[in-house]
């Protein structure tokens, strides 16, 4: 089941975003370099999304914020 997030962009207007967080944590495969091991539980440091209404904004997600979400803190 999706968790979905409402963040606000760091734009001029503050949209408010709706972030499903099991499509920001899902892994992505690099083809550049090897491989580094990982476990299933590796949270990135930060996410940064970009505003679905404006341009400026961004969307910034931390692993405090998401750990504090998904009750793992």
């Amino acid at each position: 089941m999706s968790q979905l997030v409402k963040i606000k962009c760091n734009g001029p207007d503050h949209h408010v975003n709706e972030i499903d967080l099991d499509k920001v944590l899902e892994p992505t495969t690099v083809l550049r370099g090897r491989e580094p091991a990982r476990s299933a539980s590796d949270i990135p440091e930060r996410v940064v999304r970009p505003c679905r209404y404006c341009a400026e904004g961004r969307v910034i997600l931390t692993r405090r914020m998401i750990e504090e979400i998904r009750g793992v803190a």
